[in-house]
Parts: C-alpha cells; sequence; structure tokens
C-alpha cells in the first residue's frame, strides 16, 4: 500500500479520537454553560436569537416528566401484581368455602330426609332416595358377600374382577346419593328460616354465615377486579406494562441526543469555534457566563478543533497528491495506448500499400495476356 493512503488512515483515526474527545468537552462545557443561564433566562428566553435556553428548559421538563411517568407505571404495575394475587387468594378461599357450603348442603339434605317434620318438603325427592339407598345396601351386601367366600386362585381371581366392578357401581351410587342430598339441601336453604331448634336449623345458620362470608368476599373481588382493569387500560392498547415503559425510555434517549447536540452547539459557541456564525447579541450573552476558570477548557477545546483542521488540510494534501499520481498513471496509460495504435497504424497503412501494389500488378499481367488473344 502507498505510503501516503497509510498516512490518511493514521490521521483519520486520529481525527476520529479528537472529534469524540472534542463533542464530549463541548456537550459537558454546554450544559455547565445552560446551567448557569438559570440566573438570567427571563432576559434572554424571549429575545431573538435565544430560543434555545426555551428549549433548553422544555427538553429538561420534558425528561422529568417522562421518569416521573415511568416510577408511576412501575407503581402501577407493583399494584397491579398486588392485587392479581390478592384476587386469586380469595378466590381460592371462595374455592375452599364452595366445597365447605356444599358440604353442608348434603349434610342438610340428609338431615331433611331423616327427619319427619319435614316430610312434606322431602316428598317429591323420597322414591329417589329410597331407590338410591336400596341401591346402596344391594351393593354393600353383594360386596360384603363376595369378601366372604373362599375358593381356589382362579375363583379369587374371578371375585376380585367381580369385586371391583361392584365397588365402582357403589362409587357412583354414593356420588349420586351425595348430589342428590346436595340439590335438597341447596334447594331447602333459598326457602325463608324456619324457627324451630333443631339439626336443620343448625346447619341452615352455618350456611347463612358461610353465604355472609362469600358475599363479603365477592364483593372484595369485584373491587379488586375494578381497580385492576382500570389499571389495566392505563396501560396501553396491549396492556403490557413493561413495553409502555420501554416507549417511554426511548422517548428520554431521543430528547437527551437532542439535548446533547444543544450542548455541543452552545459549548462550540462559547469555545469560538464559531464566533462567525453568532451575532454580537449571543457573543456578549456568552461572554457574561463564561468565567475564567473556562479558560482551560476553552483552550483545549481550540487546539482539538485546530487539530481537527489541520488533519482534514494534510488529508486534503495526500488525496489530492494521490489523485494527481493517478492521473499521471492514466495519461502514461494513454500515451502508451496513443503508440501503439499508430504503430498499428503504419502497419496497417504498409499492408494496404503492399495490396494495391499486388493489384496493379495482377492489372497488368491481366493486360498483357488479353493482347495475346
Amino acid at each position: 500500500m502507498d505510503d501516503r493512503k497509510k498516512r490518511i488512515e493514521s490521521i483519520l483515526k486520529n481525527s476520529q479520537e479528537s472529534r469524540i474527545s472534542l463533542d464530549t468537552l463541548l456537550e459537558n462545557f454546554g450544559e455547565k454553560l445552560y446551567f448557569r443561564t438559570k440566573e438570567v433566562q427571563s432576559e434572554y428566553e424571549t429575545k431573538p436569537g435565544f430560543e434555545d435556553i426555551s428549549q433548553y428548559n422544555s427538553y429538561l421538563a420534558d425528561i422529568a416528566e417522562s421518569n416521573e411517568s415511568i416510577v408511576k407505571i412501575e407503581e402501577k404495575n407493583r399494584r397491579f401484581k398486588e392485587l392479581e394475587d390478592a384476587i386469586e387468594r380469595k378466590e381460592n378461599e371462595e374455592k375452599e368455602r364452595a366445597k365447605e357450603m356444599a358440604a353442608v348442603f348434603r349434610r342438610l339434605g340428609k338431615a331433611l330426609l331423616e327427619n319427619p317434620a319435614y316430610a312434606d318438603y322431602t316428598s317429591f325427592y323420597r322414591e329417589q332416595s329410597d331407590a338410591l339407598n336400596a341401591k346402596l345396601e344391594s351393593l354393600e351386601a353383594r360386596i360384603v358377600e363376595l369378601d366372604s367366600k373362599g375358593g381356589n386362585v382362579f375363583s379369587w381371581i374371578g371375585k376380585s374382577a367381580q369385586g371391583l366392578v361392584l365397588k365402582s357401581f357403589l362409587s357412583k351410587a354414593q356420588d349420586s346419593q351425595g348430589q342428590l342430598f346436595l340439590t335438597i339441601g341447596e334447594r331447602f336453604s333459598a326457602r325463608e328460616s324456619v324457627s324451630e331448634d333443631d339439626e336443620v336449623a343448625l346447619l341452615r345458620a352455618e350456611i347463612d354465615i358461610l353465604r355472609n362470608d362469600s358475599r363479603a368476599v365477592q364483593d372484595e373481588i369485584a373491587v379488586l377486579k375494578d381497580e385492576k382493569r382500570i389499571i389495566s387500560a392505563g396501560f396501553g392498547i396491549d396492556g403490557n406494562p413493561q413495553k409502555q415503559i420501554q416507549s417511554v425510555k426511548s422517548h428520554i434517549t431521543q430528547v437527551k441526543d437532542t439535548l446533547r447536540a444543544l450542548y455541543k452547539s452552545f459549548g462550540a459557541q462559547a469555545s469560538g469555534i464559531m464566533d462567525a456564525e453568532i451575532n454580537p447579541d449571543r457573543k456578549y450573552f456568552i461572554d457574561t457566563i463564561v468565567t475564567a476558570e473556562d479558560g482551560e477548557i476553552i483552550g483545549r477545546a481550540v487546539r482539538l478543533n485546530q487539530s481537527l483542521l489541520d488533519n482534514d488540510k494534510a488529508i486534503i494534501k495526500l488525496q489530492a497528491s494521490l489523485a494527481i499520481d493517478e492521473e499521471k498513471a492514466k495519461i502514461e496509460k494513454f500515451e502508451r495506448s496513443i503508440e501503439e495504435k499508430k504503430k498499428r497504424i503504419e502497419d496497417l497503412k504498409k499492408g494496404i500499400a503492399d495490396m494495391e501494389e499486388g493489384v496493379r500488378e495482377s492489372g497488368k499481367y491481366i493486360r498483357e495476356l488479353e493482347e495475346k488473344l
């Protein structure tokens, strides 16, 4: 590779490092200067040419509000999870209470069937209850009878299979009886309360307590679900708080990028790098907020900027030098090609002359031959 190309690569790398250092220096300097403008903002932020001051305040407020919104979203998300856990706990409590209530309903249904005082109410279910009782007694008796018989291993295997079938029938019959008790008890509990001080009255009182507890919990669940729904609606269309937070964070990043560009521009103005681009009022304003302690920062900025300018000039010279050599190489190539083509032209001209001479000689010979005819 040409040494000049290596030199250009080296200068470009140096310029990249200097540019990063200068940008960082100017951004930090500009941020510091904008902070100082707070004491004189009221005087300048409405004047033409000083719109950046109000922009600076607007960007800071935007970032603060966005960060606050993230905190609120996170708080809502924590509350949302708390609500989900609370709802799940209470719904699980309700499931257990429903099981407990079902058990009391079955006890109540059984007590109603066994108490003659409620024969009028249970008469509708009596036939079904008696049929189930008879079936249960028959199955239990057959199972006991089957278990009491002896026999060899083959008969034992047969009895075992029969026993499994009978026990399956027994289990289904017991389930049917339990469902009947449940139906009787549940329907009776919906009737007006009775005054009898018996088992039925005690079971109904127990059911009333369970129902009151259930209503209270259902009301609590409804309130929790309403709050959960309101929070979920605030999470956006997809209801995802993490996406909402990420969206706000992306917005903050964009605003900070814009703010850094503002800092960089102000730092460059205060460093004298952009003197030709600012008006006298702006320059006077900058002079009022720049202090003697800033001299070192300004000096570094000027030196880095000059280094970049020098590098640009050096690169332009090297690129021009390379371009000149490339054009010279093209000229040499063209000249060689021209010489080659000229030589080919001369060779072609000589070949044409030789062929013309051949034509003349052939014509002369033809004429000589024609005279002999």
